[in-house]
């Protein structure tokens, strides 16, 4: 589904259209003037959320500004780590990259930012660390864990020492590095990290918030890849409960914590079940996030791999769009 932009980003759009057409962008100085102007026109945006799917086609027009802005304030050595208000619209801008399926054009920009951020207001800065934890997080999500792990690692070192080990972001950063490990196959490691996490996160955050609930999603990964079936469908299950009641029962956490559920008991030879899920699972992931994105392709995967294991091999087709030429 395609969710309409919001009419508070359409005029900012147009305010900014408008700014580079006039005369003072021709020289230098002008130019200058004109980002300046743009860049705090998107600056005075809302803090829409980029995580859910009703901001997309915002941030999506949004990304546009921003990516041919970033070009010009290079160009005139205008400093996008100023305003705090638009650093904070720049990483609302990678974190909405990442969640829809943008992490190639977030690792362009994160670099891009992250660099310059590094340069103005020190590697250590709050929001330099949110830029780098963007760009290791569109690293991972692009399947380039070797890169994005070092970055978290980094991450992981800064804030601890800033902060202590059972601050939130450096238990987030925990919890990121973790994901790395799972993706580069180190299960076990990855499972005594995320055992170590959860137990901080719940014991300093407590068992509903976002980053608690990340971890023990993430460890009931590691459990299934580990083969312990039972131990992680116990904790899909838990945390599916939790993502239902702090987010909401069609929030896409709470989405893919179920489709956890479907997973494992496909692992477990429970394929009717696991069908039963997913079937309920797809159109609400096409509804939510559309047609296109990883989650509903993955899910329409699941499905037709949930029917193939039942025999059902003319209706897997169907789901998956294979047609049959009639002879």
């Amino acid at each position: 589904m395609t969710h309409p932009v919001d009419p508070v980003v359409v005029r900012a759009h147009s305010d900014v259209l408008e700014l580079f057409r006039t005369d003072t962008a021709v020289d230098p100085a002008g130019l200058a003037a004109v980002c300046r102007a743009a860049r705090d026109r998107l600056a005075a945006l809302p803090d829409l959320d980029p995580d859910h799917p009703h901001s997309w086609a915002s941030y999506e027009l949004i990304t546009t500004d921003v990516q041919t802005l970033l070009g010009y304030l290079s160009e005139v050595d205008v400093p996008s780590s100023e305003p705090e208000h638009f650093r904070t619209l720049l990483i609302r801008v990678l974190r909405y990259l990442y969640a829809a399926d943008g992490a190639k054009t977030g690792v362009r920009l994160a670099e891009i930012i992250h660099r310059e951020w590094e340069a103005r207001i020190g590697e250590s800065h709050i929001d330099t660390l949110q830029a780098a934890e963007r760009l290791a997080a569109c690293l991972h999500a692009e399947g380039d864990a070797k890169r994005a792990r070092p970055v978290f690692e980094r991450i992981f070192q800064l804030r601890s020492g800033k902060f202590g080990d059972d601050h939130p972001d450096t238990l987030l950063a925990a919890c990121n590095i973790g994901a790395c490990l799972g993706q580069l196959e180190e299960y076990s490691a990855a499972f005594q990290l995320y055992s170590d996490t959860v137990r901080r996160c719940e014991r300093r955050l407590g068992r509903d918030h976002r980053t608690t609930m990340l971890a023990t999603f993430n460890l009931a990964a590691c459990l299934r890849k580990l083969g312990e079936h039972e131990r992680a469908l116990t904790l899909y299950q838990d945390v599916h409960r939790r993502y239902g009641r702090v987010s909401g029962k069609n929030s896409l956490e709470t989405l893919d914590a179920e489709a956890g559920i479907a997973k494992t008991l496909h692992e477990l030879g429970e394929y009717e079940e696991a069908r039963a899920i997913n079937a309920d699972l797809l159109p609400r992931f096409e509804s939510l996030a559309g047609k296109n994105h990883s989650s509903t392709a993955h899910a329409r995967s699941r499905l037709a791999e949930n029917l193939r294991a039942l025999g059902r091999n003319e209706e897997a087709d169907e789901v998956e769009g294979i047609v049959h030429p009639d002879f």
